[in-house]
């Protein structure tokens, strides 16, 4: 048991020390104290206990766990074809081969701070080149898709005895067209009526953080903690490495699935860039992760459960049947 519990031989319960950490950081044994303040916020979330009772903590075993990470921070280009109303803007003159990837990545970009994500597209230069709208044909204005180009269109009259008492069409049977205005044409919306466009190409620059993580596994105990509420709570950093590159971990043999992981997840990260897709940062930490198999009675009953996470979560797998108080634990 960890030094600073204040515990007689009597009353202090037997802790196995055989799965704690050989290097011994403080912050990942989770104390008596801690596990039985943790259990008992548990057991007032799930049930109306009397406040008067405890639960007694009979047995900790501490069984704490790597957890390994690699954030790879990546950049992708791409090529997109767009166009846009013109204006009388100035473009630049074309040039020729600016569509290939190592003429594309000689271009400066700004990258934002490490690990940030984001987009940012402008044009690429020298891609300009202006033609006539085709859908208005030049003329900037295009046929009224509601009333056909005739500026009215047929009154939806009851019937036609009625046409003259109609107060919408005044009895002649036809309406004018809101949508244009009885004009007939609109104002085209690809050129926004300028009857010419500006296409050209833009530079797609995207930002990314491929992450990948793994716990090691827990020993067999009973009743076992899912994995995966480990990847929700934090623990003590006792490595990071932050590089244009990092290496496969070493000095790991206690823990040989995290040297293993570390070479498979750093060799996908590298398949997934290409030439459209280069490597900025990649960061690799391993954590130690305090877990906790508590032991403890509690209404005349001997339950377990797990508390894990430097913010002491509770997990229990076993579900607590209907108290004599009264009160079903969940």
């Amino acid at each position: 048991m960890e030094k600073g519990v204040s515990l007689s031989s009597d009353q202090c319960p037997p802790c196995d020390a055989s799965n704690r950490d050989p290097r011994g950081y403080r912050n990942v044994v989770i104390t008596v104290e801690a596990a039985g303040e943790a259990v008992r916020k548990y057991l007032s979330s799930c049930c109306c206990r009397p406040r008067a009772e405890e639960p007694v903590i009979e047995r900790l075993t501490q069984m704490p766990l790597y957890r390994y990470r690699l954030d790879t921070f990546t950049e992708s280009r791409n090529i997109e074809k767009t166009c846009k109303p013109y204006t009388g803007q100035r473009i630049d003159a074309p040039r020729g081969g600016t569509g290939t990837a190592t003429q594309l990545w000689d271009i400066r970009v700004q990258t934002p701070q490490h690990f940030q994500e984001g987009t940012k597209k402008f044009p690429l230069p020298g891609s300009g080149e202006i033609k006539v709208c085709g859908k208005c044909t030049g003329r900037g204005r295009c046929k009224c898709s509601r009333c056909g180009g005739s500026g009215q269109f047929r009154c939806q009259c009851p019937s036609s005895r009625q046409k003259s008492r109609s107060k919408r069409c005044s009895g002649s049977g036809r309406r004018r067209c809101s949508k244009c205005s009885g004009r007939g044409r609109r104002i085209c919306v690809s050129c926004r009526g300028e009857g010419r466009l500006l296409y050209y190409q833009q530079v797609a620059v995207k930002w990314k953080t491929l992450r990948a993580e793994v716990v090691s596994h827990p020993p067999e105990l009973d009743p076992a903690l899912p994995l995966i509420l480990l990847h929700k709570v934090t623990g003590e950093e006792i490595l990071m490495d932050d590089d244009v590159t990092v290496l496969p971990l070493s000095g790991f043999a206690e823990v040989p699935e995290l040297s293993a992981a570390s070479e498979r997840f750093i060799q996908d990260h590298r398949n997934v860039c290409g030439p459209w897709c280069h490597v900025l940062r990649q960061r690799q930490t391993v954590e130690l992760i305090p877990v906790a198999l508590v032991q403890y009675g509690f209404s005349g009953k001997s339950l377990s459960c797990h508390v894990y996470g430097q913010e002491r979560r509770v997990y229990a797998r076993q579900r607590l049947h209907r108290l004599p108080f009264g009160c079903s634990v969940l």
